[in-house]
């Protein structure tokens, strides 16, 4: 006979206590992103003036125009794009079997090469030196140069190190060798299925790290402002909004009152990619991919 559970007073409060401080932690994060909007839809003098804290006040896309006057904007979300989806396939392709083979206690050496691996997340040789051998190789102001750098990223190929050594049982390999699969078949037809979440997340990191890369261009190439990324075209621009506003004409005003709704606008212009991009990816955060497949 199965008997109705009732929850005690304590345990409705605990509830009730654990529900009120969660929808607050959610509404704190969420508020700077509702501030960003609203601002960069507002009436630029009350943004201008900080009235703008709950709820619009007026409604102006003068900003967006502004920012999108400038043509250099959609060639930078162009180079973005690239530098982000052909970054983040170079990232992958050089991370992931990197890391299932270093996840290996049979692969000779790999201590040394993890070793040396750990060694790059604390010292580098500098932006001066990585300057001077960008150049020697005939990188600077080219497109490979922002795909280059950044190619391994020595955290994330860790953290895909470890998934497989913790998460992939042997026993699914081994099945797989006695079947007479080869090494390339069991990683692509058996660990990479497996490891769905984990790749999210490096997928994720990666396309973030490359769409918010903006020293690459900033540092590697400096005479090529038909490369630079979206970051960096944004930057120009409010230099150049900046610069208007110190005009002694009848525009200076103007740029006075729209360059604090500008950051905003541009700041929604420069965000709505990845938040577009991440509830496809926010499934495979805590899914448990690794239910289920070993039976016995």
């Amino acid at each position: 006979m199965k008997k109705d559970f009732k929850f005690s007073i304590g345990d409705k409060a605990f509830d009730i206590m654990s529900y009120t401080i969660a929808i607050l932690f959610t509404l704190i994060c969420l508020y700077p992103l509702y501030l960003v909007v609203i601002n960069s839809f507002s009436d630029p003098l009350a943004v201008a003036s900080g009235e703008v804290y709950i709820i619009p006040k007026g409604f102006s896309l003068d900003a967006y125009k502004e920012a999108f006057k400038n043509g250099d904007i959609m060639l930078g979300y162009a180079n973005s794009l690239f530098y982000t989806i052909l970054g983040t396939l170079l990232n992958m392709v050089l991370t992931i079997p990197a890391a299932y083979a270093l996840s290996k206690s049979k692969l000779k050496g790999r201590n040394f090469m993890m070793l040396m691996i750990v060694f790059t997340m604390y010292f580098s040789g500098g932006l001066v030196p990585t300057y001077i051998l960008t150049r020697g190789m005939g990188l600077l102001n080219t497109r490979t140069v922002v795909l280059v750098m950044g190619a391994v990223n020595a955290s994330n190929l860790i953290v895909a190190r470890t998934f497989f050594a913790s998460s992939i049982p042997k026993e699914l390999e081994e099945a797989a060798e006695i079947d007479g699969c080869s090494i390339p078949q069991t990683f692509f037809q058996i660990v990479l299925p497996l490891s769905k979440a984990m790749l999210g997340v490096i997928l994720l990191y990666y396309a973030v790290a490359r769409w918010n890369n903006f020293a690459s261009s900033l540092y590697y190439q400096p005479m090529s402002e038909e490369l630079h990324s979206l970051q960096m075209v944004i930057k120009r621009i409010l230099l150049q909004i900046r610069t208007n506003q110190t005009l002694e004409n009848e525009l200076a005003d103007y740029y006075a009152s729209l360059f604090e709704q500008i950051k905003y606008s541009v700041i929604v212009i420069a965000s709505l990619p990845l938040m577009i991009l991440y509830p496809f990816l926010q499934k495979y955060f805590d899914k448990g991919v690794m239910m289920g497949s070993v039976k016995g």
